[in-house]
């Protein structure tokens, strides 16, 4: 089968960031398949700009491994503001077509979304050159961006929504990420058959407890003593991390350190509200490649999520969750619906009201009492997610629906 994966933001371990596409297409060429990727310049939380001009870099031929990429211009500053996004977005939206039209013709087309302006664009020539795609909804848009209030002007949503349903109803399948988006999606009118769930997986070779990674960490920061809440991902709108700069300021306990990891439109904002609230035992890192994970949540006692209250965030199961559980750390969440009861059905940690900092700064406090309960915690989450959500699993369920697609488009 000769598969072509289009995504944004494709990269490898030694970026920062998620590498589930990556790890998707590494899997597939060693299962026979040929594989093709278009993305974007650059991964979702990469600082590096690119230096040559945009002219030069319309697009490059990249081998990564047996995988052909084929990377086109975008507009890189996304987390300079939404209009920076939106750029980024429409960029995409413009090259990642022509990028599709330089790949030999696949069998299959794997579209991961968001973003959504590109995966219309997709479409198109998918339909031109009679390939079947497959849609990844990692979230749904427009209606994540309107319940968190970013999206506001009736004639982009209205555009947005019609690009949406266009799209629902020309992918041969939809790929959810969850149950939660599956339902939204089937109870608006999509049949269940063209649905299917795919979870993201972890990595058990590359995210796994190792205490002794996470130590040495601590040695190399001189945070042997010190007691660390540890945040990594995004930061942006949805991530709800002014919630967590004011349980910080509830905890007076000296050894208390909370490291957020991460980087995105809303990190600037953390940074100088932290600055003005004195906040000595907060530090603010760049985001650290794939392949540093497992040695900097090791080296955590407690690990948070946070997204904003929104009815559509209960359908979400944020990859940071699963990757803490898989490093065997206790979580504390803030996150309603799925996530919540992942931790619940795995004993991994506790639950918080989303914008309570005062019960996230009593929940810090207690668990760090409890040296033996956190421990178990974390032997808990190890065991869940090596059980249910190993990444293998998810990996052959895509390969499995991939084909399915291409053979029943051929008959």
């Amino acid at each position: 089968m000769k598969v072509a994966v289009v995504y944004q933001y494709y990269q490898g371990h030694s970026a920062p960031g998620h590498s589930l596409v990556y790890e998707l297409t590494q899997y597939l060429v060693h299962q026979g398949h040929s594989v093709s990727v278009v993305s974007g310049e650059t991964g979702y939380m990469k600082t590096a700009q690119p230096s040559l001009p945009w002219y030069k870099r319309l697009f490059r031929r990249e081998q990564d491994g047996a995988v052909e990429v084929i990377r086109t211009f975008t507009y890189t500053q996304l987390h300079r503001s939404y209009l920076g996004r939106l750029m980024s977005f429409i960029s995409f939206s413009l090259t990642a077509p022509i990028g599709l039209l330089r790949v030999s013709k696949p069998d299959v087309v794997l579209a991961s979304s968001p973003p959504i302006f590109p995966m219309f664009s997709v479409w198109l020539v998918c339909k031109i050159r009679r390939i079947p795609m497959v849609l990844e909804v990692r979230d749904l848009w427009p209606e994540s961006a309107v319940q968190m209030g970013i999206l506001r002007n009736k004639y982009l949503i209205a555009i947005m929504s019609w690009i949406e349903r266009l799209l629902y109803d020309q992918a041969k399948r939809i790929v959810t990420l969850t149950q939660g988006i599956h339902d939204d999606i089937e109870s608006r009118g999509w049949p269940a058959h063209r649905l299917e769930v795919i979870t993201c997986g972890v990595d058990s070779d590359m995210l796994y407890p190792d205490p002794e990674a996470g130590l040495a960490f601590r040695r190399r920061h001189g945070w042997e003593s010190r007691q660390i809440v540890l945040y990594m991902g995004a930061m942006g709108e949805a991530n709800n991390l002014d919630v967590v700069l004011d349980a910080a300021a509830q905890c007076d306990d000296s050894r208390l350190l909370f490291l957020l990891v991460g980087d995105g439109m809303k990190r600037a904002d953390i940074e100088q509200r932290a600055a003005e609230l004195s906040l000595v035992n907060v530090k603010c890192w760049e985001p650290i490649a794939k392949n540093q994970v497992r040695e900097c949540i090791s080296a955590a006692d407690l690990c948070i999520v946070t997204l904003q209250d929104i009815p559509l965030f209960r359908g979400a199961i944020p990859t940071k969750l699963l990757d803490y559980m898989a490093c065997g750390k206790p979580v504390i969440s803030g996150v309603r619906g799925e996530a919540e009861q992942i931790i619940a059905k795995a004993k991994a940690g506790v639950t918080f009201s989303p914008n309570d900092s005062g019960q996230i700064a009593g929940l810090i406090a207690d668990l760090m009492g409890q040296e033996e309960r956190r421990v178990q915690m974390g032997k808990n989450g190890a065991h869940y997610v090596k059980k249910y959500f190993e990444a293998s699993r998810s990996r052959k369920a895509m390969e499995d629906l991939l084909l399915t697609v291409a053979e029943e488009y051929q008959a």
